[in-house]
């Protein structure tokens, strides 16, 4: 017997038929919020199991051969009297996040090739086993009238803001605050986060609950607007980390696979003492880097020629002295355009203003190593100016940024870091960590990713930090790389224990 509930009717004790996302709407409805009038629909059960008993489901390929002949055997599945009834002033529905205009007919169809779907997906899993048309999920059917847009909608712990995802139409910026204060709202009267899908139909309206699966659960995006850079998975038979590994290579050889991407410290190799053989060094290296990692980026820093602090240095010193940032644009200039590798990058050192950054990315622009699609441009974040004026460095236009932790701590504490008499200020980072909370934010809320860089990132309240806040990577030594991804794994852990406690 089919079953068919207006979505404003559904409580838990109708869970196990319609199932906990469409009971969720129901009760987001009850509780006075603005959900899209419809109806939550279950699949026939019986008459798809009918249907299918005609068929020989030996094998999944006979199942894939026969699927014609499958569609069209359910599509002589009747409309359900009841569906008509309640559909019949309507004419336009949103099921599955997908408009369908028409007959209740049309409807119908459309939602036994859903079912069918799910059926396929079974078969290709487990193959044709007794009870495949059991438990199918429950669609909810939303009556609209004319969509002015759609998309999805959830909060996001890491960023400590809602991402609003418009994937037709377009929102006014009041609509985009309702919405905000909706998902909240929402979340608060089912206890626990979902993601809530939403259309603009004569106002805001949600149209379905789905399950919410935090940041750290899944791998960084890095399509949509972030343009970070993608790695790949480490493989083994190590846990999997979502954080990506970035292999030192500023010194020595290639000699750890299974990492996601390269960094490399261009004034460990490029001495202005040895100009020709040194330069000839760094090709090298980048070209080895970048054949030895072809899907991987690999980050270079131009040269920070340090004399210490409060010293010119970093990007100050590679303006003002051109024997020091050629050829390194040189090097860059042969790697990327003469030998095609593209996925070489560059990282901006040690900036004390956003004047330096727009200045050394004019500099580049002169050597045809301008920002665009298939070149990267990063900005080493050393002093605490750079978080405090963050948002300037953003709007300058950077592709990521590499957090250099003890450069970082050292400012910020007033204490040189290679000074071993005082060492132990580095053990003192919680001043330091609350400092940077709202510049990740930041990043977070404008999609441009982070790694981490330095000896600090490994002290364990550091690196608890990074996790909980979605780093996207982390660079280390190459002794540390082959126990890196474990390290993470189990840092991510931790976390996910402490949020579920």
């Amino acid at each position: 017997m089919l079953e068919i509930l207006p979505i404003r009717l559904l409580t838990d004790e109708d869970s196990l038929i319609f199932g906990t996302l469409a009971v969720a709407l129901g009760k987001l409805s009850r509780a006075g919020l603005p959900v899209g009038s419809g109806v939550a629909v279950v699949a026939p059960e019986i008459h798809l199991r009918a249907s299918l008993e005609h068929f020989d489901f030996g094998s999944k390929e006979v199942f894939e051969q026969s699927l014609t002949l499958v569609k069209k055997e359910i599509e002589k599945i009747p409309v359900p009297e009841i569906l008509k009834q309640e559909t019949k002033s309507h004419k336009k529905f949103l099921v599955a996040s997908q408009g369908r205009s028409g007959s209740v007919k049309e409807l119908w169809l459309g939602l036994l090739d859903i079912w069918l779907e799910e059926i396929k997906q079974r078969i290709w899993q487990k193959g044709f086993y007794p009870g495949i048309t059991e438990r199918l999920e429950a669609q909810t059917v939303i009556f609209i009238k004319k969509a002015e847009a759609l998309g999805l909608a959830y909060f996001d712990r890491l960023s400590d803001d809602t991402v609003i995802n418009v994937q037709e139409g377009t929102l006014h910026p009041n609509d985009l605050k309702k919405l905000d204060q909706l998902v909240k709202e929402a979340n608060q009267k089912l206890l626990i986060p979902y993601e809530y899908e939403w259309i603009l139909d004569r106002g805001l309206k949600l149209t379905r609950v789905l399950p919410y699966t935090p940041a750290v659960l899944v791998s960084q995006p890095t399509g949509s607007d972030a343009r970070g850079p993608v790695g790949r998975s480490t493989k083994g038979s190590q846990g999997r980390s979502t954080v990506k590994v970035f292999l030192d290579l500023s010194t020595g050889l290639v000699i750890e696979k299974q990492v996601d991407g390269v960094y490399i410290s261009s004034e460990k190799i490029f001495d202005l003492n040895k100009p020709q053989s040194s330069w000839d060094e760094l090709v090298f290296k980048l070209v080895g880097a970048a054949i030895s990692f072809p899907d991987s980026p690999v980050l270079v820093k131009l040269a920070d020629m340090s004399e210490g602090m409060g010293k010119v240095r970093g990007t100050l010193r590679l303006l003002h002295q051109k024997s020091l940032l050629d050829p390194i644009l040189e090097a860059l200039d042969f790697v990327r355009h003469k030998k095609a590798l593209l996925n070489v990058y560059i990282v901006i050192p040690f900036v004390r203003g956003a004047s330096e950054l727009q200045q050394i990315k004019r500099d580049l622009a002169a050597k045809k190593l301008m920002r665009k699609n298939s070149l990267q441009i990063w900005l080493e974040v050393a002093v605490p100016e750079n978080i405090i004026n963050l948002e300037d460095y953003l709007l300058a236009g950077v592709d990521g940024v590499v957090l250099n932790l003890d450069e970082l701590s050292a400012h910020f504490g007033g204490y040189d870091y290679n000074a071993s008499d005082l060492a132990h200020y580095k053990h003192e980072v919680s001043g330091l960590l609350k400092f940077l909370e709202d510049g990740i934010k930041l990043l977070h809320k404008s999609k441009v990713p982070f790694i981490a860089y330095g000896s600090l990132s490994l002290n364990p309240g550091v690196l608890d930090f990074l996790i909980e806040k979605g780093v996207y990577g982390m660079v280390v030594e190459r002794y540390e790389a082959p126990s890196m991804v474990d390290l993470l794994h189990q840092a991510e852990k931790r976390m996910i224990l402490r949020r579920a406690s």
